[in-house]
């Protein structure tokens, strides 16, 4: 049976929920907003499969063939513009959908909740598009993924490292339908803590929201732009310094316990592919730097060196040497965030203090913010942000 006693090793995968031959076993919020397993004590029958499938209590897996690398960026504009960096995710996705498969993937509900689950067509492909800066709750995703490899569909699934170890234990061989992409990830806030933010900010703007892009290049690929809209037409352009959810993230505040001793910190990963942001593709090819995003792109295996040939009529890319590429801006793929001392303390905050009382606390806006944020769009009109984005952020 399994029993959470310390949080840093609980990532909330599910794989232990989706095995549970009894059913027995339910995913519960905790008083931080995250999810962990609960046991039905009258149900379970000690069989011992929800211990056996958990991840982090597995010596850690990894490809052992040579990672290679690549900075990479969509032809297609309109596509990369609605990706968080360069859409290289979306080529990949393309490929297996053309070939009658299925992308798994984080997509918001009509609550904005993030869920993971599947796509079947490309015109429903952006709803995967885009970061999402929520940890998402996987249902019955990892059920999902194993009917449709029985039944010997094509299967690319997407996730943070967590996920992707987690499904793995959990379907127990490799199927060669399966293709999986792992996310190197900061870390996982707090769907708790999202909901809450949600509701603040659709009652300051008396508003209902009609959309959300946590990643938005209204003013290019430079500041990390969070776009918010509204029922009434209104849209919140804002940057990470002035936008209070995005804010607790980066200052360490608004993680998962497990996110600051995780297990799967590794350049080789047990997943074919690995993406992140490429900010500096400058380094690495400066015709392609033009501030509307480049993903990296680390290839483990035989399917994924495979599945980046079938993109490249889709894609500009260019070749990386691998660990300059993890010094650069992959480094969060080998090093856990450090969480900040006020953490404890901003959990009991948030379910003690109003949202405003709660923003006046822990969210200083600085006057330097203040500004940078004012200019920003004057300098995006005049057409030189992209040249001072790295002075600037």
């Amino acid at each position: 049976m399994i029993i959470v006693e310390d949080k840093t090793k609980c990532t909330g995968c599910s794989a232990c929920y989706a095995v549970c031959p009894k059913h027995c076993i339910a995913m519960r919020a905790d008083e931080e907003g995250y999810l962990y397993p609960s046991v039905d004590l009258n149900s379970c029958i000690n069989c011992g499969a929800c211990d056996k499938v958990c991840p982090v209590r597995k010596p850690l897996v990894v490809n052992e063939k040579p990672t290679l690398a690549f900075a990479a960026q969509n032809k297609d504009e309109v596509i990369r513009r609605q990706s968080a960096s360069g859409g290289a995710f979306s080529a990949f996705a393309e490929v297996v959908l053309k070939k009658h498969g299925v992308v798994f993937g984080g997509c918001f509900d009509k609550n904005f909740n993030v869920n993971h689950d599947y796509v079947k067509s490309i015109n429903d492909l952006e709803k995967l598009r885009c970061s999402k800066y929520v940890q998402s709750n996987m249902g019955d995703a990892f059920i999902k993924v194993k009917k449709l490899l029985e039944e010997g569909i094509l299967v690319l699934f997407s996730g943070t490292p967590c996920q992707i170890y987690g499904l793995k234990s959990y379907l127990k061989h490799d199927y060669k339908n399966l293709i999986t992409i792992d996310l190197v990830c900061h870390g996982t806030p707090s769907p708790g803590l999202w909901k809450k933010y949600l509701q603040w900010i659709s009652n300051k703007e008396k508003s209902k929201i009609t959309f959300i892009s946590f990643r938005d290049k209204h003013y290019g690929y430079a500041g990390s732009t969070m776009a918010v809209g509204f029922d009434n037409g209104k849209i919140d352009y804002d940057s990470r310094d002035v936008q209070f959810f995005k804010y607790t993230f980066f200052q360490d505040l608004n993680n998962r316990p497990s996110c600051y001793k995780c297990h799967f910190k590794t350049i080789k990963r047990d997943a074919d592919i690995t993406l992140y942001d490429c900010w500096h593709v400058d380094k690495f090819d400066k015709n392609m730097d033009d501030d509307l995003g480049t993903t990296m792109v680390l290839i483990h295996t035989e399917k994924g060196s495979n599945l980046f040939n079938e993109i490249k009529s889709l894609v500009r890319y260019c070749k990386a040497d691998v660990k300059k590429a993890i010094d650069l801006d992959g480094i969060m793929a080998v090093q856990c965030p450090i969480p900040n001392p006020r953490r404890t303390q901003f959990f009991r905050d948030i379910n003690s203090l109003e949202y405003e009382d709660l923003i006046n606390r822990y969210f200083p806006v600085s006057f330097k913010k203040s500004i940078v944020q004012s200019v920003k769009p004057i300098l995006y009109k005049l057409g030189i942000l992209h040249k001072l984005k790295r002075i600037l952020y």
